[in-house]
């Protein structure tokens, strides 16, 4: 049980540094490998949030992709 708990609190820290410290994040994941449940967690949320962040992404294209099609895919230059 204890070992969940550290595992979810280490995920939670991984995905706050991967939003407001990715640098450091990247820093440590070449220096460290992931050999306990703590750091495991860590990657983890990391992971996780290069996820969300790359699903945010592929819905704007999407969005854009939409808006284009709607103009009948004509741009114009201003």
């Amino acid at each position: 049980m204890e070992s969940e708990k550290q595992y979810t609190q280490a995920f939670n820290n991984g995905y706050i540094l991967a939003q407001h410290e990715p640098k450091l994040l990247n820093a440590i994941s070449k220096i460290l490998t992931p050999n306990n449940n703590y750091l495991e967690g860590i990657f983890e949320g990391k992971k996780q949030f290069e996820f969300e962040q790359s699903k945010e992404k592929l819905s704007e294209i999407e969005k854009l992709r939409n808006q284009s099609n709607n103009r009948g895919g004509e741009l114009s230059r201003d």
